[in-house]
């Protein structure tokens, strides 16, 4: 068989090299058409996969979202039926205490109030100007990793604190009548970028109870 034959034959049977690549030692090459049509094909399934992965990471977050919302409100709830049992100033002043450092492991917890009702009370009673106005220029609760040398004399020195959260304590008509100061070794725990509506609300909570023990 001559040369030209062979070509011939070939291109009326165009499979015959793919039929028998291997005894000829050959790698079956796909028709330009295959290669667009399975390339497509292949790219389309790669972006579903990452597509799906995405939507699985997606849902994770939600979950996990859902169930640390869940845990703040357990907490939250605590912490106020513990409140609402308070019938004295020193009892709620405890029990603020007692109730970070068991639903929030926040065992560094300063309090100063200057309402006419805590004068008795010196260990948390502060009428200083500087004191005062820190309050009324918290619009929302601060948290970062400063404080004045005032707020930073309330705690111990050891051991070295990191970050802070400072809330104002208001009454009804929105005045500030003392403030809250929670405070860690830990520098990620209150943070300039963290979202404070949740110690905004804790805020209004320990307001409201100190006020009624305050004004019995």
């Amino acid at each position: 068989m001559q040369s030209d034959e062979v070509l011939a034959f070939l291109d009326g049977h165009p499979d015959f090299l793919m039929h028998h690549a291997e005894r000829f030692g050959l790698h079956p090459a796909k028709l330009q058409q295959d290669r667009v049509v399975v390339s497509f094909a292949e790219r389309q399934l790669l972006e579903l996969k990452d597509l799906n992965r995405q939507l699985e990471a997606r849902l994770q977050q939600l979950v996990e979202h859902g169930e640390n919302n869940d845990l703040l409100l357990s907490r939250l709830h605590q912490m106020t039926l513990a409140l609402l049992a308070c019938r004295t100033l020193g009892h709620a002043l405890d029990t603020v205490r007692e109730s970070f450092a068991e639903q929030y492991q926040l065992d560094r917890v300063a309090i100063r109030l200057w309402h006419p009702g805590a004068e008795q009370h010196d260990a948390v009673y502060n009428s200083r100007n500087e004191v005062q106005a820190l309050a009324r220029n918290l619009n929302a609760p601060y948290c970062g990793p400063y404080v004045n040398d005032e707020v930073l004399s309330w705690f111990p020195s050891k051991p070295v604190l990191q970050s802070f959260a400072q809330i104002a304590l208001r009454n009804r008509a929105g005045e500030a009548f003392g403030i809250l100061v929670l405070a860690t070794d830990d520098a990620h725990r209150f943070t300039y970028d963290m979202h404070t509506q949740y110690l905004a609300r804790i805020g209004e909570l320990v307001s409201a109870t100190l006020l009624r023990t305050l004004e019995d």
